[in-house]
């Protein structure tokens, strides 16, 4: 939705008088941040707070103040993107990591896969993939660009618009925003008029795409809890092969010993049999040199 034209002039004019200078954006709220006012677009300013710019898409700042007392010399200036409207600017960001929202329950950091008309699909820690409408949107910040390996890019519905994304989860199990009251799970159920039902248990709740910040598959947090499964199994597995040299070692040591045993047990026999022998031949030579001694 485009701003009045004559509020589009005074906002215009309001913060060209304070570009390049020191500013507070919100009085307070995990949103609010100080920095250098380093760029002003049509629909998104571009605040430089130390050596990151953050991007706020303008229709959702609520207060902005000028700190008179800070200054920032031009030469710390970094380099802002260039877009022509705040929905070009995520897109420019595809591919790279990318912080939602300074804070909130909507604020995620992610890889930003891809961009519809009016959502982005940012690949999460905790939720996976997450369809965020971007005109819920309320800042969005960069990483920097590392040179590295390409990782396995994940699977994703992809659609035109956000109606399109809710379209392609029907009769799906999904979680509805990311926090906060207006957090829900359930079925998503197509309904008419552009209107969708979200079905959980005996609850039964009808929505609109254009009012839900973030859409998921799945429940939330689920893919941080397979994650953590998939390391356990994958611990549990490195265990038993650390335990089996030991095993094997320990299986040998009995194996020796038994071995050790039975030779022992061989010796002393073959003693005995040796004692016996010798006692044998000893009484023959005593019965029969008797015998001869009686003869005479």
């Amino acid at each position: 939705m485009k701003r009045n034209t004559k509020r589009q002039r005074s906002d215009d004019n309001f913060l060209h008088a304070m570009e390049g200078k020191v500013i507070t954006v919100y009085r307070g709220g995990p949103e609010s941040k100080t920095g250098r006012l380093a760029d002003i677009q049509s629909d998104y300013i571009a605040l430089q707070v130390d050596n990151k710019i953050v991007y706020y898409q303008w229709k959702h700042v609520k207060s902005v103040t000028e700190n008179t007392s800070e200054t920032v010399s031009p030469a710390e200036a970094a380099e802002c993107e260039k877009a022509d409207d705040f929905q070009d600017l995520i897109s420019r960001m595809t591919n790279r990591t990318v912080q939602l929202n300074q804070g909130g329950p909507e604020s995620k950091r992610g890889k930003l896969h891809e961009t519809g008309d009016d959502f982005l699909v940012l690949e999460t820690e905790d939720d996976g993939i997450v369809y965020f409408n971007a005109d819920h949107v309320k800042s969005i910040s960069a990483e920097q660009e590392e040179d590295g390996q390409e990782e396995e890019r994940p699977e994703f519905e992809m659609a035109d618009d956000f109606h399109g994304i809710f379209k392609r989860l029907i009769h799906k199990w999904v979680s509805i925003n990311r926090g906060g009251p207006e957090a829900v799970e359930g079925i998503l159920v197509d309904n008419s008029d552009g209107h969708y039902t979200l079905v959980k248990d005996k609850e039964v709740l009808r929505i609109y795409p254009f009012h839900i910040k973030s859409i998921s598959e799945g429940a939330k947090g689920a893919a941080k809890k397979e994650e953590n499964k998939d390391e356990e199994n994958k611990g549990e597995k490195e265990s038993a092969e650390e335990e089996k040299p030991h095993e094997e070692s320990r299986e040998e040591q009995r194996t020796s010993s038994k071995k050790s045993k039975r030779s022992s047990r061989s010796v002393r026999s073959s003693k005995r049999e040796k004692e016996v022998s010798y006692s044998y031949a000893t009484v023959l030579r005593t019965i029969d040199y008797r015998w001869k001694h009686g003869r005479k």
